[in-house]
């Protein structure tokens, strides 16, 4: 019988294209404080807005100091406003359908509240069971405490999980969690290219 019990997701970078979205979130921020906006996703600011939760890419941008004054004012801005901005992944849906036939699906993301307004504006909220944020543990990634969490609300242990990730955050929360990674198109641990790719690896998986 297949050790695997519950497949867990990132959101940015493995269900989503977000980097347009978010660098637009971080921009309106960055711009009400009097900074230069990042251009594009070539802008070396960008890379932790992508991967960070908003505390860290406050800090990263703004300074420490600034921290709980730019939280203030990104609770003011509504996410749904970028949401047009969020590209699903090619094969998403295709993959999340078939897949949650099979195991519980999860996500753990950096992101705080905006994650589920976007399953729910999505329609994803039938495929997920669980849905773990920053805002609901007391660490975000690269800590492992979303995976913890995800394991309690399942009541499976995290060996019998699978993270699906597509950053160094994810792997190092993946590492300390005991859980196993799968890497969505970036190096580090098993890779997969595509969602197509990835409903190939787990019900290789599910058949050992």
């Amino acid at each position: 019988m297949s050790q695997l019990k519950v497949l867990v997701f990132d959101c940015d970078g493995v269900l989503f294209n977000s980097m347009a979205a978010n660098i637009a979130f971080y921009n309106a921020i960055l711009t009400h404080f009097g900074h230069e906006p990042m251009e594009s996703a070539t802008d070396e600011r960008a890379r932790v807005c992508h991967v960070g939760s908003s505390p860290q890419v406050f800090a990263s941008l703004l300074g420490e100091k600034m921290v709980d004054e730019a939280l203030r004012v990104a609770d003011q801005i509504d996410y749904a406003n970028f949401f047009a901005k969020l590209i699903p992944e090619p094969g998403l849906y295709e993959a999340l359908q078939h897949l949650a036939q099979r195991l519980p699906l999860a996500v753990a993301t950096n992101r705080r509240g905006s994650m589920r307004g976007i399953v729910q504006h999505f329609n994803l909220n039938n495929y997920f069971t669980h849905l773990v944020t920053s805002s609901d543990v007391a660490r975000p990634k690269p800590h492992p405490d979303m995976l913890w969490r995800v394991a309690e609300l399942s009541g499976y242990g995290a060996d019998k999980m699978v993270y699906v990730g597509d950053s160094e955050f994810d792997c190092q929360a993946a590492q300390e969690a005991g859980v196993e990674f799968i890497s969505y198109r970036w190096d580090g641990g098993t890779r997969v290219e595509s969602h197509k790719h990835l409903v190939e690896v787990i019900e290789e998986k599910l058949q050992r």
